[in-house]
C-alpha cells in the first residue's frame, strides 16, 4: 500500500520540485544579477560622465586656441611697440645729424669748440649721445667731442664707414671699438664745398636703449633683446645666450613686419616668440629685435585654473560614480528581491496546490483503505476467537501468531489512514493566549522518561521575557510535539537535546530545537517536508509527520526552516507570530 502512495504522489510532486529547481527558484544571489548590476553602473557613468568628458576636453581645447591666439596677439603687439620705440630713438638720433651737417659747413664742424658746442646742444634736445666727430673721406677723425681721446683715429676699415660712404648714413651693430665700451655709432654722409665727402658720427649710449627695451618687458617668464642677422646678441638677454654670445633659439625668417610665432626652446619648452627686422627711414639696420615669452609662464593662470576645473571634475565624477553604484546597488538589490520574492510566492503557490492534490488523494486513498481494514480486523478478530475456543488450535501458537500480526498490520494501517485524514483535513484556527514556556515543559514532560532510560540530556531556554503567543494551542503543541519526537528518534543514547526561544523583533517570535544526532544529508534537507519522504528504515515512518508539521506552521502564519549537518546533528527553527490578526485566519 505505501508503494501505490508513493506512486501517486511521485507522479505529481518531483515534477513540482523540478520546476520550482529550475525555473522558479527562490535561492538567487545577488551574483546570478551581478551583469545586470554592472551594465547598469557603466550605462549611468556613461550617460552621466560621457558628455561631462566632452565638453570638457572641448571646453580645455577652446581655452587653449583662444589663450593661444591670445598670447600670439600680444607678442606681437609687444614686438610692433618696441620695435617703433627702438627705431624712433635711431631715427630721431639720425635725423638730428642729418639737421646738424644741412645746417652747418665742414668749416664750421671742424672747429673744436663749434663741435662741442653741437654736441651739449644734441645732448639737450635728444639725449643718449656720448660724443661727436668729423670723418674725413679718407677715414681719418678730423675733429672729435667726447670724453675719450680719439683724435686722428682711421675708420676707414670700419664697416660701418664703408656702409656711411655706400648709403649716405648708417646704423652700426653694438661694438666695444678703440674704446673698449659697448656702443652703436650712428653716422650721415656731407659734401663738402670742394665736392669731398666728410662724415659726421655720433656715438649713442647703449643703457639707453636697454633702458627703452626693459619698459617692455611683461614679467618674469619673457625676454626682449636685440640680435643681428647672424644670431649675435646685442643687447643682454635673460634666458636665450648661449655661446659665443649667439641666440640658442632658432633665427626667425625674415619678413618686413612684425611677427609672432610659437616655438620651443632648447629645453622642447613651449615659447612664443615675436620679431621684427628693424629698418630706419634713413639708413638700414642689421638689428632684429626678439621678445620671447615662456609659453608656462604666460598660461599659467590658466593652468591653475585647469588644474582647479581638474579637481572639481575629478571630485564630481567621483561623487557621480559613488552616487550611480550605491543607486544601482539598490535599485538592483530591489530587483532581486522583488524577483526572488516572487518566485518565493510562486513556489509556495504551486506547493500550496500541490498539497491540496495531495491532499484529496490522501482522504480519498484512506477512506477507500478505510473500509476493507475494518472488515480485515474483524474477520481477524473472529478466527482469532475461534482458534482460541477450539482447543486444537489453541495450542498452535503459529496460528495465534500470525493472527496477532495481521491484526497489528491493520492497526498499523488504521494509524497511517488517520495521519493521511489529519494531513488532508483543514482545521480552523482557534487563538488564545499561550504561555510558551509552560507548552514546552508539557510536552518535554512527556518524554522525560525515556530520556532518564536513554540518559539524554535535555536543556530547555525560554527566557520570561518571551510574552504569551495568540494563537492555536491545539497546532502549536502538535508542533513541538512533532518535532520533539522527530529529534528523540535521530539521537542516540547520551546525547542532548536543545530547545530555546528568543524574540525576533517586536512580532514574532523564534523557537529552535536541536539535537547532536545523526544529521540530515545535504541531498535531503530541500526533501524532509515533502510528503511520505523518510530516510527512516521501511515500516519505521510514514514521511507525513514532517509535511503536516510544516502545514501547521503555516496555518499559524509562521515559517520554518532547518539546517543539518550529517553526524553533527539538526536544528529546526520555527518563527510564529506573536499574535495572528483576525483579518488573516483561514
Amino acid at each position: 500500500m505505501m508503494k501505490s502512495l508513493n506512486s501517486l504522489t511521485g507522479a505529481i510532486w518531483p515534477r513540482f520540485h523540478r520546476k520550482a529547481e529550475e525555473h522558479l527558484n527562490p535561492y538567487y544571489t545577488f551574483q546570478d544579477y551581478k551583469q545586470t548590476w554592472g551594465m547598469t553602473i557603466f550605462i549611468l557613468m556613461m550617460t552621466a560622465l560621457l558628455p561631462l568628458i566632452v565638453m570638457t576636453l572641448i571646453y580645455y581645447q577652446l581655452i587653449e586656441t583662444s589663450i593661444n591666439t591670445e598670447s600670439l596677439l600680444r607678442t606681437e603687439r609687444t614686438a610692433s611697440n618696441a620695435r617703433r620705440a627702438v627705431t624712433f630713438f635711431l631715427e630721431e638720433r639720425l635725423a638730428a645729424l642729418t639737421f646738424t651737417v644741412n645746417e652747418m659747413n665742414y668749416d664750421q664742424l671742424t672747429n673744436p669748440g663749434h663741435l662741442s658746442e653741437v654736441l651739449r646742444n644734441l645732448k639737450l634736445g635728444f639725449g643718449g649721445l656720448t660724443d661727436l666727430s668729423v670723418i674725413a673721406d679718407t677715414g681719418t677723425q678730423v675733429t672729435y667731442a667726447g670724453p675719450f681721446n680719439l683724435e686722428g683715429k682711421d675708420y676707414s676699415n670700419q664697416p660701418w664707414f664703408m656702409e656711411c660712404q655706400q648709403h649716405n648714413a648708417c646704423v652700426s651693430e653694438i661694438f666695444s671699438g678703440y674704446r673698449d665700451v659697448p656702443h652703436i655709432v650712428v653716422a650721415v654722409k656731407s659734401i663738402r664745398q670742394d665736392g669731398r665727402f666728410f662724415v659726421l658720427r655720433a656715438t649713442l649710449e647703449t643703457e639707453r636703449l636697454i633702458q627703452a627695451l626693459s619698459s617692455y618687458k611683461t614679467g618674469e617668464h619673457a625676454d626682449i633683446f636685440l640680435v643681428n642677422r647672424n644670431g649675435l646678441i646685442q643687447t643682454p638677454s635673460q634666458f636665450y645666450e648661449g655661446e659665443s654670445h649667439h641666440m640658442n633659439i632658432p633665427l626667425p625668417d625674415y619678413s618686413d613686419r612684425t611677427r609672432a610665432v610659437m616655438s620651443t626652446d632648447r629645453n622642447g619648452q613651449p615659447i612664443l616668440i615675436g620679431y621684427a627686422f628693424i629698418d630706419t627711414k634713413i639708413a638700414p639696420t642689421s638689428f632684429i629685435l626678439m621678445v620671447v615669452k615662456q609659453k608656462a609662464g604666460m598660461m599659467k593662470v590658466w593652468l591653475d585654473l585647469r588644474s582647479q576645473i581638474n579637481w572639481f571634475f575629478g571630485i564630481s565624477a567621483l561623487i557621480i560614480a559613488v552616487v550611480i553604484t550605491l543607486t544601482s546597488t539598490v535599485m538592483v538589490n530591489k530587483i532581486f528581491q522583488a524577483d526572488r520574492q516572487k518566485a518565493q510566492t510562486m513556489v509556495a503557490a504551486e506547493q500550496n496546490c500541490q498539497l491540496a492534490s495531495i491532499g484529496q488523494l490522501a482522504a480519498g486513498v484512506a477512506h477507500e483503505i478505510n473500509n476493507p481494514l475494518a472488515l480485515i480486523n474483524e474477520t481477524a478478530g473472529y478466527v482469532k476467537d475461534l482458534f482460541t475456543i477450539k482447543q486444537q488450535y489453541k495450542e498452535d501458537p503459529d496460528l495465534v501468531e500470525h493472527i496477532d500480526a495481521i491484526i497489528d498490520a491493520v492497526a498499523r494501517c488504521g494509524t497511517i489512514t488517520r495521519q493521511l485524514l489529519g494531513f488532508s483535513r483543514r482545521f480552523d484556527v482557534q487563538t488564545q493566549p499561550i504561555d510558551l514556556q509552560d507548552m514546552v515543559s508539557d510536552v518535554i514532560n512527556f518524554h522525560k522518561k525515556e530520556a532518564e532510560y536513554r540518559n539524554i540530556a535535555i536543556h530547555v531556554d525560554i527566557p520570561e521575557s518571551i510574552p504569551l503567543i495568540e494563537t492555536d494551542r491545539g497546532k502549536l503543541q502538535q508542533i513541538i510535539l512533532n518535532l520533539v519526537n522527530n529529534a528523540f528518534q535521530a539521537i542516540d543514547n547520551g546525547c542532548f537535546l536543545d530547545v530555546r526561544a528568543q524574540m525576533d523583533g517586536p512580532e514574532q517570535v523564534r523557537l529552535s530545537i536541536q539535537d547532536n544526532g545523526c544529521g540530515i544529508s545535504e541531498d535531503h534537507l530541500n526533501k524532509i517536508f515533502e510528503p511520505f519522504f523518510t530516510t527512516k528504515k521501511e515500516g519505521q515512518g510514514t514521511g507525513l509527520g514532517l509535511s503536516i508539521t510544516y502545514g501547521l506552521v503555516q496555518k499559524l502564519h509562521g515559517n520554518i526552516t532547518v539546517q543539518s549537518k550529517t553526524g553533527q546533528g539538526t536544528t529546526f527553527v520555527v518563527t510564529l507570530p506573536v499574535k495572528i490578526e483576525k483579518e488573516t485566519q483561514s
